[in-house]
């Protein structure tokens, strides 16, 4: 037992965490950092092992495939990655709190994505759920409603992945031969999630895809069940935001996504049409939303949504090339919003402000942070050579490859779902002007002028993402695909067979280095620059009145297109928690009005109920 890595990588942390309840907040750290540490060495182990087993009564709890590896090394190199940050950043207030949840987090992650158990992935799947919500509650009051909506949300998507899990389980028990009858909690125990193959061809089926799928898209953030990640973004710790939202529940919820998608379900092609077609909805409204944002938390907060969208389309093509697409923009995602994430945090820390308006000229000021930010706003604008441009080439050549086998209808569909993902990728890049240069480009206020850089553990941990972020773009065939992801796909599945296009990104640096060298010496030539005011009606700007970053946008919440929309997600009509929460208050109003508080009227009710009882057992019998 205890030297079978996927046993290790779920208990060292969960022993670190149990052992924090009771010792110094120094010593907290210390524990952690040497617990994460080691889970990463032993969640290497088992990715070079490859496919591992653990089990308990010969009963198989855990177990690793390609994609389960793949997934646990990256869950555990992020932690580690942020851990780091936070051992310097975190509010005293909290900092013992999080030291004991950080642990539980990535125990409980490891757990749901190794877990070859039905029972035993519900119960880390579950948990790992409850961490989001404790987390959030670490700021007290200013964060406990968009908790308890992240909690509602993430809750309510795991009822429905136990439901789409059980029907899935009493399905596959028929299959092998045991009746309805001779179900049993031994036997749904005894089942393993990696060998369910079902095909929907029933509507019990249908319901348990759609069930499974709403908690992959919860998790994840994906429309409809999406509304509660800008609101945690905004309100929870910038660092349980890095670690949960950005990271630990995308990786989840595109590692469950992938399995129903590629293996739980034989999946007709109409089914993957209608998630593509979620899935361009959710990151063209996503980035719609962000763009228009003035928190600078909520704007990373929708891209974080926005970006499921490119994961999604690119899984649900169904064909190699999306596939290894969808997988990679998932890693690449959590690299670089994590990296935005911290770099934000790291400004509001040295700032003591969200607001992008108050903001400005922080570059010369923390330029270390602001390459971090760069690289981030670069990567998940899909700028090549950076990672998130060749996964979003990816997920494009699928998209393209899966439209050029179907009939006209569906080719209008898909590549209406083409141009709206390279849309919204342009809109990502606008968003991400309005924040590099809303916070560290434009005008320095005075109230800024002592700001100082980071320390040097919290921008030397996000600049170790940023490293990542050019390191799977420069080599993205020879490390993240040709490592991590091309041995998910079936055996004899090559790489180079199935690329349509050229790309190069020996190419791409060459032209880039041009482009530097050529700016750099047109600088060297004509670089006398005037520093001058500002002026609006012959008068230098106050800082009262001065120009930010994100006034140029406010034009587009005033677009004729778009004016009613925005003023109507505004007002949360488009929010899943909102339409549930009026559902819930109106079922309940009419209650309320039904009980009177005269007996009479209770009579009637109980008459009522006990006739329609009557009437259902007689048609029973």
């Amino acid at each position: 037992m205890w030297n079978n890595y996927l046993f290790l990588v779920v208990i060292i942390p969960l022993i670190v965490a149990l052992v924090n309840l009771v010792v110094p907040k120094l010593i907290k750290k210390v524990l952690t950092f040497a617990g994460v540490l080691l889970t990463l060495i032993f969640s290497i182990k088992a990715f070079v092992a490859g496919s591992l087993s653990f089990s308990i009564l010969n009963t198989q709890v855990l177990h690793t495939d390609s994609l389960s590896n793949f997934i646990l090394l990256f869950v555990n190199i992020l932690s580690l990655i942020i851990l780091i940050y936070s051992l310097k950043n975190v509010d005293k207030k909290f900092e013992s709190k999080y030291f004991l949840l950080f642990p539980l987090v990535v125990s409980f992650a490891n757990g749901a994505v190794i877990s070859a158990n039905i029972i035993a992935f519900i119960c880390f799947w579950g948990l790992s759920g409850l961490m989001l919500y404790l987390f959030g509650l670490l700021k007290g009051e200013v964060s406990t409603e968009s908790s308890n909506k992240s909690f509602i949300i993430i809750g309510g998507s795991d009822v429905l992945l136990i439901i789409g899990i059980a029907i899935i389980a009493i399905k596959q028990l028929m299959l092998n031969g045991s009746g309805i009858m001779g179900i049993s909690f031994a036997n749904i125990f005894s089942l393993n999630l990696f060998d369910i193959h079902l095909t929907l061809s029933s509507g019990l089926s249908y319901v348990a895809f759609f069930c499974i799928l709403l908690a992959a898209f919860a998790k994840a953030g994906a429309f409809p069940m999406h509304t509660w990640v800008p609101d945690y973004a905004k309100d929870a710790p910038i660092e349980s935001v890095a670690l949960i939202p950005a990271a630990m529940d995308k990786l989840l919820g595109i590692y469950l996504l992938a399995r129903i998608m590629m293996g739980l379900f034989t999946i007709p092609f109409f089914i993957r049409g209608i998630v593509m077609i979620l899935g361009a909805f959710t990151l063209i409204t996503a980035v719609m939303m962000a763009l228009v944002q003035h928190n600078g938390r909520k704007l990373l907060g929708y891209h974080a949504v926005s970006q499921v969208g490119y994961m999604v389309l690119g899984i649900s093509t169904g064909n190699p090339i999306g596939i290894i697409g969808g997988l990679f923009h998932m890693v690449n995602n959590a690299i670089y919003k994590s990296s935005l994430f911290l770099s934000f945090g790291s400004v509001e820390k040295q700032t003591g402000t969200a607001d992008l308006d108050d903001m400005g000229g922080l570059a010369r000021k923390m330029p270390w942070t602001f390459l971090a930010a760069l690289i981030g706003a670069l990567s998940i604008s899909g700028i090549p050579p950076l990672n998130g441009f060749f996964s979003k080439w990816m997920v494009y050549q699928g998209i393209l490859e899966t439209a050029s086998r179907h009939g006209t209808i569906w080719q209008i569909i898909i590549n209406t779902c083409l141009v709206l993902a390279v849309f919204g990728s342009a809109l990502t890049l606008a968003s991400f002007i309005k924040f590099i240069h809303a916070i560290f480009l434009s005008k320095l206020p005075k109230k800024y002028d002592d700001v100082k850089e980071v320390p040097f553990v919290n921008w030397f941990a996000n600049n170790l993402l940023t490293l990542l972020c050019v390191i799977f773009g420069v080599l993205a065939f020879a490390v993240p695909v040709k490592i991590f992801i091309l041995p998910i796909l079936p055996a004899g599945t090559l790489l180079e067979d199935i690329l349509l296009g050229f790309y190069s990104t020996k190419v791409i640096m060459f032209l880039f280095a041009i482009s530097i060298i050529l700016g750099a010496v047109i600088y060297l030539i004509f670089k006398k620059v005037r520093f001058d005011e500002v002026y609006v009606g012959t008068k230098p700007t106050t800082e009262a009145n001065r120009v930010t970053g994100v006034d140029f946008y406010n034009e587009i919440k005033e677009m004729s297109p778009f004016r009613q929309i925005y003023k109507m997600a505004e007002k949360k009509y488009f929010d899943i928690y909102k339409w549930f929460e009026d559902f819930s208050f109106g079922f309940g109003e009419i209650f309320h009005k039904l009980h009177t508080g005269l007996l009479h009227t209770y009579a009637m009710w109980m008459l009522a109920g006990l006739v329609i009882v009557t009437l259902i057992l007689v048609n029973a019998l």
